[in-house]
């Protein structure tokens, strides 16, 4: 997991700034106190997103250190994803969905050995032009 954290510019700094602290204070100080009636909403999620959105609009080059951590967590988070949550859902989905094609003698690939046969090749067959205007 060796990634290279991308480097940003004043202008990516900024951006990252006022978006993170405008997901910070629309996420935790209004949406989620919404959907879960917690009112009155806190007041923590404002004064942070108003806190990033000034620092961002006044010296973004110094929310460098904040970018490469926040990166850094998305690595991980990442990692956690494509490896965890994705081989969950392979066992969970497709392991079961390939076993029952097994026990119903389905096999899309139609792998079955037939010593009678010259060649497995299955030729293509030509298609009319008209075909590709409306393809589905």
């Amino acid at each position: 997991m060796n990634h290279d954290i991308p480097k940003l510019d004043a202008k990516g700094l900024r951006e990252f700034g006022l978006l993170t602290g405008a997901i910070c204070a629309g996420l935790f100080g209004f949406l989620l106190p919404l959907i879960f009636r917690h009112w009155p909403p806190p007041t923590w999620p404002w004064i942070v997103g108003s806190v990033l959105a000034v620092w961002a609009l006044l010296i973004p080059q110094t929310l460098d250190p904040i970018y490469n951590v926040w990166m850094r967590i998305g690595l991980v988070l990442g990692w956690i994803n494509t490896r965890i949550l994705l081989g969950l859902v392979f066992y969970a989905m497709m392991a079961p969905m390939g076993l029952i094609k097994r026990w119903f003698g389905s096999d899309a690939m139609q792998r079955e050995f037939s010593p009678e046969l010259s060649t497995y090749r299955v030729v293509s067959k030509v298609r009319p032009r008209e075909t590709m205007e409306r393809p589905f």
